[in-house]
């Protein structure tokens, strides 16, 4: 019994040894506080308004001299949307059109950016998807050694609305104008999502070229005098946006404004894709790439190069801390 218990003994020793040197990576993970989303949550309001600040460091030091340990070299955040369909069943609407417009599920990089320290700290707020699904975010953390440590949470959208049967998509979202790094200033009008101004602003974009968001966005915030605002096609505004962004129309799209005479009571009154449609066709200023300034109240016909066609109510206009437009959004599926 002795023997056999000796030659186990001798066998765990042998294959400790063996054992290649486990290497950690770089720490990784969220700050919380009741502010941050910090964990894997249910939301029931479409298009709500969340931030998360996530912290890396590395955790290797040689001896008691830190300046010898190994340095971050990049930090990559992606999120990938799945929608879900409830009820499956739309009326007047094929299969295809229940789908994502991009993919399903669809993957982008929000934030992918090369870096030489040994800490870093990135915090960012975003709004959450405006229809039925789950969104996972996923960060990665490298160091110049080759480790990455990854850590992730969900955000499932669950609407307590019965929003899903209808024949067309609304939401409300809020744009910000692009006076801070992660100024939501961007807009893909189909999902009803907001991104960041470092996506594609020419002077703090990270140095990657995001040509899978680029594809998605619909209209920019242009930020005028005295607060005013202007809702522009990405298209029409190529020299305060980033060099990173391609020019040609599949990743630099083209977005029809038209005004209206419509009130609060008909944009709520606007229930079909046929209505949607109509109130572009009547729209009473010829198509353009950009509004004029936009004015609490006013009603905003538009056609994207998608095809579809939808309206926007200016609900209201914030001037401070950070001037901002509160808009609804009707769109055909």
């Amino acid at each position: 019994m002795l023997l056999r218990f000796s030659s186990w003994l001798m066998l765990g020793t042998l294959l400790t040894a063996c054992q290649p040197d486990l290497e950690s990576g770089p720490l990784l993970d969220f700050v919380g506080g009741s502010r941050y989303t910090a964990y894997t949550r249910v939301i029931n309001t479409p298009a709500d308004t969340l931030t998360f600040k996530i912290f890396a460091a590395t955790t290797k030091a040689q001896g008691n001299d830190t300046t010898k340990a190994p340095k971050l070299t990049n930090m990559k955040i992606l999120v990938t949307y799945s929608p879900r369909i409830t009820p499956i069943d739309y009326q007047n609407l094929t299969a295809p059109n229940l789908q994502y417009p991009y993919g399903d599920p669809t993957t982008l990089t929000v934030f992918d950016q090369k870096i030489e320290r040994r800490t870093f700290a990135f915090q960012n707020t975003f709004s959450t998807r405006s229809t039925p699904g789950r969104e996972t975010w996923r960060f990665d953390s490298t160091d110049d050694e080759g480790h990455t440590s990854t850590t992730s949470f969900q955000i499932t959208v669950r609407p307590s609305t019965s929003d899903s049967t209808l024949t067309y998509h609304r939401y409300t979202v809020g744009l910000q104008a692009p006076r801070t790094f992660t100024s939501r200033s961007y807009l893909a009008l189909l999902p009803g999502l907001t991104f960041p101004r470092y996506i594609g602003s020419g002077t703090d974009s990270p140095g990657t070229a995001y040509s899978d968001i680029y594809r998605l966005i619909d209209l920019v915030y242009l930020p005028g005098a005295d607060n005013s605002i202007v809702l522009a096609s990405p298209s029409a505004v190529p020299t305060q946006l980033s060099p990173l962004w391609p020019t040609d129309s599949t990743t630099r799209r083209t977005t029809r404004l038209r005004n209206t005479n419509l009130n609060a009571s008909t944009f709520a009154a606007a229930a079909s894709p046929a209505d949607l449609t109509a109130a572009y066709t009547a729209g009473t200023s010829p198509a353009a790439t950009r509004t004029e300034n936009l004015v609490k109240g006013r009603v905003y016909a538009f056609r994207t190069q998608g095809g579809q066609f939808g309206l926007i109510y200016v609900e209201n206009i914030i001037t401070t801390p950070i001037p901002a437009a509160r808009l609804q959004v009707h769109i055909t599926k």
